[in-house]
């Protein structure tokens, strides 16, 4: 879903537009195992976004998630969270979202919910 013109609701957030920037909404569940990276956003273009990571459910020895935004394969920033947590987050300037845990056990895993509004130019 996109805002054009007029208002729109996204990710139960009303989002109204201005000037030149159109601002969609992500929703999705994930499952993270041991120590290997999910991607869970990825676009080809430099933008900018709002939401939260929760984390729902995690094993015993899966006892941080790293949620890491990057920008042509570098790091912009990062957060850790621990089972239970969630994290609402803005930030500028990104092309992808990854999560990775930290069990080496490969039958640890850890389970949550993503929400992404993300604003990007209209060229």
């Amino acid at each position: 879903m996109s805002c054009q013109d007029h208002e729109v609701t996204c990710c139960a957030i009303d989002c109204g537009i201005a000037g030149k920037t159109v601002q969609d909404c992500v929703e999705s569940q994930w499952v993270v195992f041991n120590q290997t990276p999910l991607t869970i956003y990825l676009t080809e273009e430099f933008v900018s976004g709002s939401g939260t990571v929760e984390v729902v459910s995690a094993t015993p020895d899966l006892t941080e998630l790293t949620i890491t935004f990057s920008l042509y394969g570098s790091e912009v920033t990062h957060f850790t969270l621990a089972n239970k947590q969630s994290l609402s987050f803005t930030v500028v300037g990104f092309d992808t979202i990854a999560l990775q845990g930290n069990a080496t056990d490969p039958l640890e895993s850890a389970a949550g919910r993503f929400f992404l509004t993300v604003r990007y130019q209209i060229f």
